[in-house]
């Protein structure tokens, strides 16, 4: 671990972890898909995370606010750490599905039973000329079930979580804060992280975020403070990434590759 590349503003930090992001999305775009959906989703993981990396980049800073003609500066610490949250949710899966994996076989459940939930999911809307198009996932959400039924990973479930997949869709029986201790958070920082991004998304968090916003200043502490929780996330998933896909790490220089690890490493090692 590289304690210089850990004590980097953040704006380096920010634009070399970026850079690192996009150069990999680039180098694989127009590549085919040896296995379809499975494939093709595993690189939406990650240029989903881009997206909310690119969000927290911008609204970090803070944002300016003209009234009644002059202008003020505000902080978007709330916007920022409900992002925060769903980068490490959208790494902790991508990491559980392909790479906290046995062999193909077990990534192929995990992939198609999260496909699964998430059409389950959708057949909650009521939208209008939406119809045809619920009919037809309901058909897709019948047709892979018949499938995954007689693989090993579903009669492992007891009897109960039968029961949740089958009417729910629900496959993934670990919390959040577990996903992300098995992908490389120390115990200590996912618990006390995932904990406080989540008190941000919830109605019950009001007076928690008028106290924290008041002071714009005390409110930036909180954000470095928090922004290392990315910088750890995005150091794990692009050395993941790039195990995933062995043309990935060949863009990487050995500095990249040790500012990388040292990332990497904090996040096995704070709070421990």
């Amino acid at each position: 671990m590289n304690l210089e590349f850990l004590s980097l503003g953040k704006e380096l930090v920010f634009n070399w972890l970026g850079s690192l992001i996009t150069n990999s999305i680039a180098e694989l775009e127009g590549k085919p898909y040896k296995n379809g959906k499975l494939d093709y989703y595993k690189q939406e993981f990650f240029k989903q995370y881009c997206t909310h990396f690119i969000s927290i980049r911008t609204l970090a800073p803070g944002l300016k606010l003209i009234y009644k003609g002059s202008e003020r500066e505000i902080t978007a610490l709330a916007s920022v750490l409900i992002l925060i949250r769903a980068s490490l949710e959208n790494f902790s899966m991508f990491y559980h599905i392909y790479r906290e994996s046995e062999d193909f076989n077990d990534i192929y459940f995990k992939f198609w039973s999260w496909f699964r939930e998430g059409l389950m999911y959708r057949q909650r809307l009521r939208v209008n000329y939406y119809p045809e198009k619920l009919k037809e996932e309901r058909q897709e959400i019948d047709r892979i079930l018949d499938e995954l039924k007689q693989h090993r990973l579903y009669r492992l479930f007891t009897h109960k979580q039968k029961q949740k997949y089958l009417k729910e869709g629900t496959w993934c029986f670990r919390s959040k804060r577990e996903l992300l201790e098995r992908a490389g958070f120390s115990k200590g920082l996912s618990n006390n992280c995932y904990n406080y991004f989540s008190s941000y998304a919830h109605p019950t968090s009001g007076g928690h975020l008028q106290t924290s916003q008041a002071d714009f200043d005390t409110s930036t502490e909180i954000l470095n403070t928090m922004l290392n929780a990315l910088f750890i996330c995005s150091g794990l998933y692009l050395h993941n990434y790039s195990l995933v896909f062995s043309e990935i790490r060949q863009l990487f220089t050995q500095q990249d590759e040790d500012f990388v690890l040292s990332w990497c490493k904090l996040g096995s090692e704070v709070m421990k």
